[in-house]
């Protein structure tokens, strides 16, 4: 009964651990998702590592996944990656879109979150450029991050929807970066992003004098904190802004001090810039080295065909007609070869969105299962825990029923024992008695050794051998101890035992305390002798 009953319990914790055990990973989750959300947009690297410590994301429910999704976007953004796909961030916005009823929610968290996923489309969709849906992302983020006071999204969508708008509509752009500018002032949160706003701004306003001037405080600025990559693209818009101008020398200037501040990434169409400033000033031959000592990767087709258009038109200038020919014919190649390669990407991405259906189609089966596997488990668990609960009960009650049953048991075993020890102690008195009457009054009155062989004899028939075991549990007993146990057992006052021995009763009280220390080593004085006796 026992048995059954520790194993029920045992089956109970397991599940209550399982339980535990699976609501501690959803909480892990959270929390893993709270800090990397903390971490940005100060922080990225520190929001990736939270965020790479979240295991199987695909398989996260739909609110955690398109969080995921947002935060692991905006993390490689703000590491300086581009977002060229949408594998991550659609699911997100289409979460988003749909839970605050296109940003008409009251909640806040909800809005911020939906605007921020119209910002990352807007990002993919000027990746692939889809200029209107673009624009459109970017509206819709700068609307809802302002009425959220997101003012970092706010003013990051303002920013780069005055970029896109630029070449359809000046005035507008510059609109939105003068925006973009005012709200970032309101934060002040990354210096970085105040030269990219001032740059901006500079690329739209279509007069070349208010554009030196914003290209010029964004240069002073990306100085003054040595931001090399920010100072190059400065320089470059200086030097277009001077070649529109007409005022080539000092476009060759800004162009030579932007190359020096040029790394890897915007080399190439440092380079190329340079060169044109070269071929502005008719320094052909300078301009032509240049442009000749690019090198470009092998998908880079748009500056492969920038670059050999430029020689074509210096070929032409120098009258080099074979040359010219050469250079425009690899140009008409290069975008020929550009045209297919889009075409294998267009392949690649449908064939990459099919597989991402699917996959998704094989998720939600999965999920599906999922919860209906733990519906099932859920359900399981109830009712062993109910009947585990049953059973608790149930043996429990038979546990006081038997308890009660052996209580009375052992009352009864008691009050027989205590009959026996009455009649034992009768039948020793009525022993001693005979003896003193046998005695003269001059002779001492002694229990004889047959008396106490009867009585042995009789306290082990009705005490279960009680004399017999006192014997082999303690064989250092002397035969006096032994008496003076079977005595105590049988409930002698002090006064009897004191005539049998002839002693006084306060030598009975020292024997007894003599034999309870020496011969049964119990030393604590609380404890009287009868208890020791009695517990053998």
């Amino acid at each position: 009964m026992k048995k059954n009953m520790n194993r029920n319990v045992i089956i109970a914790l397991l599940v209550a651990g399982l339980v535990v055990t699976l609501m501690g990973c959803g909480h892990e989750t959270e929390r893993l998702l709270e800090r990397a959300e903390a971490y940005l947009p100060a922080e990225p690297d520190s929001a990736e590592m939270c965020l790479n410590g979240i295991e199987e994301p695909a398989r996260l429910g739909d609110e955690p996944r398109a969080l995921y999704g947002l935060l692991r976007t905006y993390t490689n953004n703000r590491q300086g990656k581009e977002v060229k796909s949408d594998s991550l961030i659609r699911d997100s916005y289409e979460y988003y879109h749909d839970a605050s009823h296109a940003g008409q929610t009251s909640d806040k968290e909800l809005m911020r979150h939906y605007a921020q996923s119209c910002y990352y489309m807007a990002l993919y969709y000027s990746s692939c450029d889809s200029t209107k849906q673009c624009e459109d992302m970017l509206h819709q983020a700068s609307k809802y991050s302002e009425k959220c006071e997101d003012w970092h999204t706010c003013y990051v969508a303002y920013t780069l929807l005055g970029d896109a708008t630029r070449w359809s509509n000046s005035e507008y752009a510059t609109q939105q970066g003068m925006k973009a500018l005012d709200i970032y002032h309101k934060i002040n949160d990354d210096i970085n992003n105040e030269v990219l706003i001032l740059g901006k701004i500079a690329g739209c306003t279509p007069q070349p004098d208010s554009a030196l001037k914003y290209y010029m405080e964004a240069y002073e600025l990306s100085k003054q904190h040595n931001l090399q990559k920010l100072q190059n693209q400065m320089c470059m818009g200086m030097a277009g802004t001077y070649l529109y101008m007409g005022e080539y020398e000092k476009a060759l200037d800004y162009a030579k001090r932007g190359i020096v501040t040029a790394d890897s990434i915007v080399l190439v169409t440092s380079l190329e810039t340079l060169a044109y400033c070269y071929s502005a000033c008719d320094s052909l031959d300078k301009a032509k080295e240049i442009l000749n000592s690019i090198q470009c990767d092998s998908n880079d087709y748009i500056n492969k065909y920038l670059i050999l258009r430029d020689l074509s038109d210096i070929a032409f200038r120098q009258h080099n007609y074979d040359s010219l020919y050469i250079y425009a014919d690899s140009a008409y190649e290069c975008m020929e070869d550009r045209f297919f390669h889009v075409q294998g990407v267009k392949d690649e991405y449908y064939q990459a969105n099919l597989a991402k259906e699917l996959e998704k189609e094989k998720l939600l089966h999965e999920q599906e299962m999922s919860h209906w596997i733990w519906g099932t488990i859920i359900l399981l668990i109830l009712l062993v825990a109910a009947f585990t609960i049953y059973n608790v009960w149930k043996n429990k009650q038979r546990l006081v029923a038997e308890h009660q049953r052996e209580m009375q048991h052992q009352k009864e075993l008691l009050h027989q024992r205590s009959m026996k020890i009455a009649v034992l102690q009768k039948h020793l008195m009525e022993k001693l008695e005979y003896s003193y009457q046998l005695l003269s009054d001059s002779d001492e009155a002694q229990v004889t050794d047959e008396v106490w062989a009867e009585t042995e004899r009789l306290l082990n028939d009705t005490d279960g051998n009680f004399v017999q075991r006192l014997r082999r549990q303690h064989k250092e007993f002397r035969e006096e101890d032994i008496q003076l146990c079977m005595l105590v057992r049988m409930k002698m006052p002090n006064h009897v035992v004191s005539k049998i021995y002839h002693i006084g009763v306060d030598a009975v009280k020292k024997r007894k305390l003599s034999l309870k220390k020496n011969g049964f080593k119990v030393t604590d004085p609380t404890i009287p002798l009868e208890d020791v006796i009695d517990q053998l």
